[in-house]
């Protein structure tokens, strides 16, 4: 399996780039934000990959960072999400977007990515929301056991939900931020309050 590459961009076309490693050119799909960081880095780039192996083909897909290919590799475990629409959704929303969507349960942010109808994004959203919501949990309660001997942390998403914010709000913002095991609940609220008022 071709895990990685690393190698000069030689060609970029509208959804795929030729990396040239060491003499050996290797046709790559991209999503529209490897491609625009391609464009700014002609010398060099490395690419988390991911091979696809059919009967008629062999398809590389190449990603920008590790968390793309994670999302590339979570959406075509859906049934009917192949490798070209799991590229254009990755094209058209940003990993903020997908996170909301799953989060909020919006189906339609899906829609805007080329070859995805309404009963797919539906799709998508039923088979993946528990996965991907349930990965948001742990880094909350990764965060949580950064903060030894306390339960400060959950105070604060507490005391957030009982002010009225969503607790998907919440757990997007406290999953976004770095917590400090020094960090009081004051410390801790303002954090995860300026979080929220950015948007973030």
């Amino acid at each position: 399996m071709i895990a990685h590459l690393e190698g000069k961009v030689v060609k970029i076309g509208e959804n795929s780039m030729i990396v040239d490693v060491n003499g050996v050119g290797y046709s790559v799909i991209c999503s529209a934000k490897t491609i625009g960081e391609a464009q700014s880095r002609l010398e060099a780039i490395h690419l988390f990959t991911t091979l696809s192996v059919r009967e008629d083909a062999w398809t590389l897909y190449g990603f920008i960072s590790e968390q793309e290919r994670l999302w590339f590799n979570t959406l075509i475990s859906v049934q009917g999400v192949g490798g070209k629409v799991a590229v254009a959704i990755l094209s058209a929303l940003s990993d903020e977007d997908i996170y909301n969507a799953f989060l909020s349960g919006d189906k339609n942010m899906f829609t805007r990515a080329d070859g995805v109808g309404p009963k797919l994004a539906a799709r998508i959203i039923t088979e993946l929301k528990d996965k991907v919501v349930g990965k948001i949990e742990l880094n909350v309660a990764a965060a949580t056991a950064e903060i030894s001997g306390s339960s400060v942390l959950n105070d604060v998403i507490s005391a957030l939900s009982n002010l009225g914010y969503s607790r998907s709000d919440i757990l997007r913002a406290v999953s976004s931020m770095r917590t400090d095991s020094e960090d009081g609940f004051d410390v801790l609220l303002k954090k995860v309050l300026g979080k929220l008022s950015s948007g973030v």
